[in-house]
């Protein structure tokens, strides 16, 4: 593992000026941000240290790409690492993963999963935060998220867990956008659906999708959650130009995606164009 940016350890002092200073800092869209990053590549736990015989708490998120990581890294002052290591996936393949990573131990660990928890929609990460806090957490109810928190939220999770693709008619003539999340956890893709429908208008849809895997469980199957926009089709054109808002999306390779579909829609979208329907 190698270290790539350090932070100094944390101290009662440290942690005092720390936490008075980001409780300021930080707003409810930087909570739902990170909910949506935690929700797909971070996790929470609680370990055992025999050596000091006491719980250790983390909040851990690991990532192939280095911008989101290196951003939480910069906002919550811990040190940013690289790190190798041979993995296998469900179906026996080796290959080495590549990751970025940086940790929140102790205090602000318990500090950052306090603020974030409320945000989380996964009913599994929801458990593991709880079990770190050593009390159930709840996610807010849908009807009191913001159209501003569910944005900065839904922006992470298609970074984390899903695509963003801009495809050509094959006359050339015209392009969509379609914006994936994938997931093993239907009950969440399901919930997905219907907050961003009644709180953004957006128009989605999962399925599943043929890819699955063999776990101790037994199989677990993949599901695929669909958002796309068109000239004809512009049900989702507001919520994509939400995105390119500041501070919403973190990866630039991504929203560039978003950047060409709507500047080509920009040239070529008449607004009285008759819309037809998908249905």
């Amino acid at each position: 593992m190698t270290v790539i940016n350090k932070y100094p350890n944390q101290t009662k002092k440290r942690n005092k000026e720390f936490f008075k200073r980001k409780d300021r800092e930080l707003t409810n869209l930087d909570w739902a941000k990170w909910a949506g990053w935690f929700d797909t590549d971070g996790c929470f736990t609680k370990q055992w240290n025999k050596d000091r015989k006491c719980y250790q708490l983390f909040a851990d998120l690991r990532l192939s790409d280095r911008q989101p990581v290196e951003l939480f890294s910069d906002i919550f002052e811990t040190s940013l690492r690289y790190q190798e290591a041979d993995t296998v996936t469900p179906n026996g393949n080796h290959y080495v993963a590549k990751q970025f990573r940086a940790v929140l131990s102790g205090p602000k660990a318990t500090w950052f999963t306090e603020n974030v928890s409320p945000y989380l929609i996964k009913r599994a990460k929801r458990e593991y935060a709880g079990l770190l806090l050593g009390d159930p957490v709840r996610s807010k109810d849908f009807n009191t998220w913001t159209r501003d928190e569910l944005t900065h939220y839904l922006a992470t999770v298609i970074e984390g867990d899903g695509g963003i693709q801009v495809l050509s008619a094959l006359t050339g003539n015209s392009k969509s956008c379609i914006m994936t999340i994938s997931s093993n956890d239907k009950h969440y893709l399901a919930s997905l659906v219907s907050i961003s429908a009644s709180r953004l208008n957006i128009i989605s849809r999962f399925k599943k999708i043929t890819r699955s895997y063999e776990t101790k469980r037994g199989p677990v199957h993949m599901y695929k959650l669909y958002l796309q926009c068109s000239r004809r089709n512009t049900e989702n054109l507001d919520f994509l130009k939400s995105l390119l808002q500041y501070n919403v999306m973190t990866l630039d390779r991504k929203k560039e995606k978003v950047q060409e579909f709507l500047t080509w829609m920009a040239l070529n979208y008449k607004p009285d164009l008759k819309i037809e329907s998908r249905v």
